[in-house]
């Protein structure tokens, strides 16, 4: 089957249910992912953040992946793994059965402890191992650092295509925008200012909320770019306001909440994940059900 060119749009991250011994369920992730899938969404991002692809172990993202892809082209939809793990060999690994799975492309967050020059060694050997589209994924956290420098460096290696940039620095992600080579995609990760980095130029959408308000999170994504910009921020106020209980409570407890009551599969983040109870459910929905409600009705 011949890839998809990966150009933009919405992505929605697959979430990866796991069961109380933090064991893959095939059967729950596929049934959530055609779901998704079902919606006005342009693909799939497999074993990302949301689908907690770093602590899934590897035969469990191979499945994930073979599983998501075939799912994906079924729905004449895109599909882009994520493959970076904790070591270079196990990321090419991967990358490379990605590849024999037919997806139309791979991403990879940096490899952990590695100096600039190294992250470019291992940029250059996922795109040969790959062979086809590499989307980097720039996300600060502890032991990653970067510049705008390094990360427009990064996206000049033959391969790269585009880059997910998840950064609370809205000027970083406006700067890369700005200089980022000619016919890079930039997906926004931060789902907080969807509609701002579209107006901006972003090409598409990556965030966890897809997950659960894939309507909204498309009209967000639809409206900012058709330049209906009150309509995009009228979505997008309502939706960070959900994200401020959900942050100030507890996001990921909260974004199991909102799985529960839409009757998916709520384990989806493997310990020591926090878990939430049937007290802080009640909490959550006491403040969050205005916002829940007005996002599933979009």
């Amino acid at each position: 089957m011949a890839l998809k060119p990966i150009t933009g749009g919405v992505l929605v991250p697959a979430c990866s249910p796991c069961d109380a011994g933090d064991r893959f369920l095939e059967r729950e992730f596929a049934a959530m992912l055609e779901q998704g899938l079902k919606e006005q969404l342009d693909g799939a991002y497999l074993c990302g953040g949301t689908g907690d692809g770093m602590k899934m172990r590897l035969e469990e993202r191979r499945a994930a992946a073979e599983i998501g892809v075939e799912l994906c082209h079924k729905h004449d939809k895109i599909a882009l793994v994520q493959v970076g793990a904790s070591t270079m060999r196990d990321a090419l690994e991967l990358a490379e059965h990605a590849a024999k799975s037919g997806a139309d492309g791979v991403s990879s967050v940096p490899l952990p402890g590695c100096c600039h020059a190294q992250q470019m060694d291992y940029y250059r050997a996922l795109v040969q191992a790959a062979g086809i589209p590499v989307i980097l994924y720039y996300m600060p956290q502890p032991g990653v650092s970067f510049t705008l420098a390094n990360v427009l460096e990064s996206l000049s290696i033959p391969g790269v295509t585009g880059v997910k940039s998840s950064t609370n620095d809205f000027f970083f992600t406006q700067q890369l925008m700005n200089e980022k080579p000619a016919g890079c995609v930039v997906f926004n990760g931060k789902d907080e200012y969807l509609a701002p980095a579209v107006i901006h130029g972003a090409n598409g959408g990556i965030g966890m909320w897809a997950s659960v308000f894939p309507r909204a999170y498309a009209g967000i994504y639809r409206a900012a770019k058709a330049g209906e910009y009150e309509k995009a921020f009228g979505m997008q106020k309502t939706l960070n306001a959900l994200c401020t209980v959900a942050m100030r409570r507890g996001l990921l407890q909260s974004f199991a909440c909102i799985l529960k009551e839409l009757g998916m599969p709520e384990r989806v983040f493997r310990a020591p994940a926090p878990q939430y109870d049937a007290e802080f459910a009640k909490a959550f929905f006491a403040e969050a059900r205005p916002l829940f409600d007005e996002l599933r009705a979009i």
